[in-house]
């Protein structure tokens, strides 16, 4: 046999679907085989697996093996001449296998290869070429100095810029989303992967081994991938760069010398102080930024009518400062929870929601004024006016510092993004109509052809550039069938990043793509349209399940003559307040609600109960699926209102 690909999977199953298609098509040709390790995934992708991939090799994990494990599971049982290691995020054209084996054929010296990688836009993405880490590669890689210096040789030695994107050369790692191994190399290293690396680093320790035993690793430009997830979604998180710098200590502890690997490992630790610093300032800027807009606005307003109230219509004594620093932190405070109650941070934006929070907010901080010690209430008035004016002004700062693109939110009443699909007129059909299934879909404007132009097409794909800019779409979707993934590789390179593009295959309920290399692969999915799915009802759910507690607490002496089980109800506002539990939520065996959006355990079933009858089977499923399709903090306060002697259930 020729080769074998082999995938670790684990909860990405629509991006998975499109690159075994991909794969599929690539080995058309080829004595291949294709080996999926799933590391216990909870998403359906085995049974999408053995449904519409059945010659594909399935193993199936019961726990989460990590990378390293789950390849060598594959490669235990590989008869490839040479070995595919390929992430699930991934898509290749037809004739990538075409390109890349003749070239390993004809260099025997040549121990892996790698092609040139793309991200969801199109984009060149560096990671697909990288150097060792050496002291000074380390530092600027830890600290995040590459970053700063992207296109200079030496502060960012770790993608190799040295090399040029399209220029075929030795490197010294070659990314571990993609990388042919000659098979007969494996037992002369030592194997594959390295177990003691459970994520990242992996590849460069095998790029090592191949290139100690005399090996040569290609960076191979002429052959694209594209890659979702690339290592720029991930770098911008906390725990990877913590895990990321773990996983560099052991490759450095492996593979210098004792004396480097203390000295390494020293500036890694610093580089992770660093970078966590850098990276929970940035989060918190990030997810703080307007509310820390919003409420320097309003303690300008507050400071504004405290003056104008005092000096030009009161002709008052000044109120003191104690009085000031007492009062208006709470009022700000109250303000802002409130906006962020009443959804005024979620996405979509809307301006109704910022004065609901507003006038809700001005209400509760009046409520507030009135149990206060008479020395801190010096004017009702400048609550009320603060609170119309901080309303006004900020619905037109946000909506001034939106224009400016300093604030991102998506505005509740923006239009729609305008699509294109790209496919044959019966697959075309069947794509428009799986797309009006899906919540959120952008708008669909028409056809362009895969061949030559026809009379219910806007263009055809020779013309689809001009057409993209001039109509103001913002979006094409590639349908598979008809179309090549060499063609939609072409067309996303050369339409360029301003678009946004997604694949689909017929028969597929999922849209996949990514906006670039800077966020996680996207999708739209017809699966995807429950309310609990989304944060801001998530949030709502919590807080009405704290408050509900309290309130319970408060009316204990009167409930405990209704509730059932007094005791466990006592427990279960305990385990509430906690967090462990909610009022309301799934119920039966986990194995009919694992595809659901994930809550707390429930005290109540989502349904109205009735003594000695319990929903079974589909039913069940039915009633656990339904309410976080339809979930509504309202739906939780009536389930709970009409199950209310329940509440001590265990």
């Amino acid at each position: 046999m020729k080769l074998s690909v082999i995938i670790v999977n684990y909860n990405v199953k629509y991006f998975l679907e499109v690159c075994l298609h991909s794969v599929s098509r690539a080995i058309a040709q080829l004595d291949a085989e294709i080996i999926v390790a799933d590391n216990n995934s909870t998403d359906g992708s085995c049974d999408m697996v053995r449904r519409k991939f059945p010659q594909v090799v399935l193993i199936e994990n019961k726990d989460n093996k990590g990378f390293s494990k789950a390849n060598n599971q594959g490669v235990a049982i590989a008869k490839g001449e040479y070995i595919l290691f390929l992430n699930p995020d991934t898509v290749m054209p037809e004739d990538f296998f075409s390109r890349l084996i003749p070239y390993m054929d004809a260099n025997p010296t040549v121990g892996s290869i790698g092609p040139r990688l793309i991200d969801g836009k199109g984009v060149f993405a560096p990671d697909g070429k990288k150097s060792f880490p050496s002291l000074s590669v380390a530092i600027f890689k830890t600290t995040g100095i590459n970053k700063i210096f992207s296109r200079s040789p030496y502060f960012n030695k770790y993608y190799a810029v040295h090399i040029g994107e399209h220029q075929t050369a030795e490197v010294d790692v070659l990314s571990g989303c993609c990388m042919i191994v000659r098979a007969s190399v494996l037992p002369v290293i030592g194997g594959a992967f390295d177990e003691d690396y459970f994520m990242y680093c992996e590849d460069v320790d095998l790029a090592y081994r191949i290139q100690k035993a005399g090996y040569k690793n290609i960076y191979y430009p002429e052959a694209t991938l594209v890659h979702y997830k690339g290592e720029s979604t991930r770098k911008a998180t906390l725990s990877y760069v913590r895990i990321f710098n773990e996983a560099l200590s052991t490759f450095v502890k492996k593979h210098y010398s004792k004396g480097n690997a203390r000295l390494f490992i020293l500036f890694i630790n610093i580089g992770i102080i660093l970078r966590a610093i850098m990276g929970a300032v940035k989060q918190v800027l990030k997810v703080l930024r307007m509310p820390l807009f919003d409420a320097l606005v309003l303690l300008g307003t507050l400071a504004f009518m405290k003056e104008f109230w005092v000096e030009h219509v009161k002709n008052i004594q000044p109120i003191p400062l104690s009085s000031v620093i007492a009062t208006f932190p709470v009022y700000i405070l109250l303000w802002i929870g409130s906006l962020y109650i009443n959804g005024a941070y979620d996405q979509s934006y809307r301006a109704l929601r910022v004065i609901r929070g507003m006038v809700i907010g001005t209400v509760v901080i009046l409520a507030y004024y009135g149990l206060l010690q008479p020395g801190l209430r010096y004017s009702r008035a400048i609550i009320v006016f603060s609170g119309f004016i901080g309303t006004v002004g900020l619905l037109g700062l946000h909506e001034l510092l939106y224009r400016l693109g300093i604030f991102k939110f998506i505005p509740y009443d923006k239009l729609p993004h305008k699509a294109i699909i790209v496919a044959e007129r019966t697959a075309y059909n069947e794509t428009a109509a799986t797309l009006q299934k899906v919540h959120y879909a952008p708008e669909l404007v028409g056809r362009v052809s895969t061949g030559t132009k026809e009379v219910d097409t806007m263009a055809d794909m020779q013309g689809m550039k001009p057409l993209l800019y001039t109509a103001g779409i913002n979006e094409v979707i590639f349908c598979v069938n008809g179309l090549s993934y060499g063609e939609i590789l072409q067309q996303m390179q050369h339409c360029g990043p301003q678009y946004e593009y997604k694949i689909h295959i017929p028969g597929s309920h999922s849209f996949v793509g990514s906006n670039s290399s800077h966020t996680s692969g996207d999708l739209y999915t017809i699966d995807r349209r429950y309310n609990l799915s989304q944060f801001a009802q998530l949030r709502n759910k919590r807080i009405l399940d704290v408050v509900l507690a309290i309130g319970f607490l408060l009316l204990l002496p009167l409930l405990v003559f209704v509730v059932k089980q007094p005791g466990t109800f006592i427990a279960n506002i305990f385990r509430t307040l906690g967090g462990s539990a909610t009022w309301v939520g799934y119920t039966g065996a986990a194995a009919t609600w694992q595809y659901l959006p994930a809550i707390r355990k429930g005290i109540l079933p989502p349904y109205n109960i009735i003594d000695g009858y319990m929903p079974e089977g589909e039913v069940l499923e039915w009633m656990n699926a339904e309410y976080a399709r339809q979930y509504s903090a309202g739906l939780d306060v009536n389930l709970i209102l009409k199950n209310l002697k329940y509440l001590g259930r265990a």
